[in-house]
């Protein structure tokens, strides 16, 4: 995890004790080797004490969004909100709190989780195996804004590119997990994942989104249990080059510190929300099946019950600025025969089922265990991503 980079801000007549201060503050909170104290693009500014304005918006870096935290007492606080105002008629992000508030809460521990995922992105590479399918009309993020918002660098492989997936030697993550269920459709799923592990170990990719529907009708074999198995080791595989998803899936890798379920909402009714999708990681569901494919009702796809209770939904836009954040509680795991494989019934709040219904930014929803919804509208914040 990347060092939170923390400076201090004080009065001009300060002495070194005051900087001996800080750290000494920062280390009833923080692990010694978690954090650094320095001036260059400080993630945090501690306040010691009033007059310390200026040297406060000297320490801000432009573009790098900074939590003002203030010490008790020494009028800090009374310094930090009248930098918080001069952050704000600037147009710079930033977030104010007592510092011992910050700890104790919880929002420290969150500003840490929200850096560390921004820094850990930068300079990441993913690619695009195929091309955006072509019902996926607001989706299609292009790569010049995944560069510029999350840092990653984007490459598209035409699937024409890529070596025969026949060739391939059988994948044994993927055949030692259904051990006794033997046939050729399972051979040919792990032979698919022998072709796309090799093409992310070769280029070095943390992430790709797969055009799938290509390889089913060319050689009616899916990429289901492929993706859904690499996205269960952490690797991040979106299906149906959905790039919007493949971003959000990212920034919740490195936040959760696990790859979310990409799925379809396959139905909403008042509070009630259904999704679906076959691709589900098998660390999200148990009771796993293997069933056909529902598009194309070939090759395998994953059909599992999902384990959690409470569940937090995520959506990017296609420009990466705007953005859907809902909790939901699991109320049922439907068996609908028109829906994929994998499926479940969520409970939603009436404000949500109104945004998925008026302004959602596309099909596809990530569902992540557990409520991360203040860090998710934390981590959007940090880039000013719009949340509805």
């Amino acid at each position: 995890m990347p060092l939170l980079n923390i400076a201090w801000a004080a009065h001009k007549g300060c002495g070194t004790e005051t900087g001996e201060e800080a750290l000494a503050f920062m280390q009833k909170f923080l692990d010694l080797g978690s954090f650094a104290m320095t001036g260059e693009a400080p993630d945090i500014i501690l306040f010691m004490s009033g007059g310390s304005e200026r040297m406060a918006i000297s320490l801000a870096q432009p573009g790098h969004p900074v939590l003002l935290l203030a010490i008790r007492g020494n009028n800090a606080y009374a310094a930090a909100t009248e930098v918080m105002a001069w952050m704000k008629e600037n147009n710079r992000i930033a977030l104010l709190s007592d510092a011992q508030d910050a700890f104790e809460s919880g929002l420290a521990d969150r500003w840490r989780q929200t850096v560390s995922a921004w820094k850990n992105l930068e300079g990441q590479k993913a690619a695009l195996i195929g091309s955006v399918s072509e019902w996926l009309v607001a989706s299609e993020v292009p790569a010049e804004m995944l560069r510029k918002v999350m840092g990653v660098h984007l490459l598209e492989i035409p699937w024409a590119k890529l070596q025969d997936y026949r060739e391939m030697e059988a994948d044994d993550s993927l055949i030692s997990r259904f051990h006794g269920y033997k046939t050729e459709e399972l051979e040919d799923a792990a032979r698919v994942l022998t072709l796309l592990r090799r093409e992310v170990e070769k280029l070095e990719f943390s992430a790709i989104a797969v055009e799938c529907f290509s390889l089913v009708q060319l050689r009616r074999v899916t990429a289901c249990l492929a993706l859904a198995q690499l996205n269960t080791e952490g690797m991040v595989a979106a299906c149906e080059g959905d790039l919007a998803s493949m971003a959000g899936m990212m920034l919740i890798r490195e936040l959760c510190g696990i790859v979310p379920w990409m799925a379809n909402t396959t139905r909403l009714n008042g509070q009630r929300l259904w999704l679906s999708h076959c691709t589900a990681a098998f660390n999200l569901v148990n009771n796993v099946s293997l069933a056909s494919h529902y598009e194309t009702d070939c090759s395998l796809a994953v059909k599992g019950m999902v384990t959690a209770a409470e569940v937090t939904l995520f959506r990017l836009s296609a420009h990466l600025d705007k953005a859907i954040i809902i909790s939901g509680k699991v109320t049922g795991h439907p068996d609908h025969p028109d829906a994929c494989r994998t499926q479940v019934e969520l409970e939603i709040s009436p404000s949500a089922s109104d945004i998925l219904k008026n302004r959602p930014l596309g099909n596809h929803l990530l569902m992540v265990p557990g409520n991360r919804t203040e860090l998710l509208h934390l981590v959007c914040s940090y880039k000013r991503i719009t949340v509805s």
